[in-house]
């Protein structure tokens, strides 16, 4: 009895394990669409370039401000990567910079591409 139910948790934790990995990386991209939203607003609104930064050691960046994503149950920090390096402005006019937003914890990953003429995050 007891070898079954060591065998079925043996088989069990590393798919919960992904499960949850995938869960925190869907809610942190969905955060950082919002951040995204939030940063293009505020450039039409306050007619002014708002700019987004990844922080590879965890979280983000919004013109000076940083933010934290929720760290992974192995208290991993989920880290954000623009490929190319350069950081994404938002323009008064609603356009951007453009670029490709990574979202990464181990093998697991997120994209996020932003336009550069509309200034929106669509998930790729």
């Amino acid at each position: 009895m007891l070898a079954i139910i060591g065998m079925s948790l043996a088989i069990a934790v590393p798919l919960l394990a992904r499960h949850v990995t995938g869960a925190s990386l869907n809610a942190a991209t969905s955060q950082i669409r919002a951040a995204l939203r939030g940063a293009r607003s505020t450039a039409i609104a306050e007619d002014r370039p708002v700019v987004f930064r990844g922080d590879p050691g965890g979280g983000y960046w919004l013109d000076r401000r940083h933010f934290t994503l929720p760290m992974m149950a192995g208290g991993e920090r989920l880290r954000v990567a623009i490929d190319g390096g350069a950081p994404i402005s938002f323009y008064p006019s609603g356009g951007s910079s453009g670029g490709r937003i990574r979202v990464v914890s181990g093998d697991a990953q997120r994209r996020l591409a932003v336009d550069t003429l509309t200034g929106r995050a669509d998930e790729k």
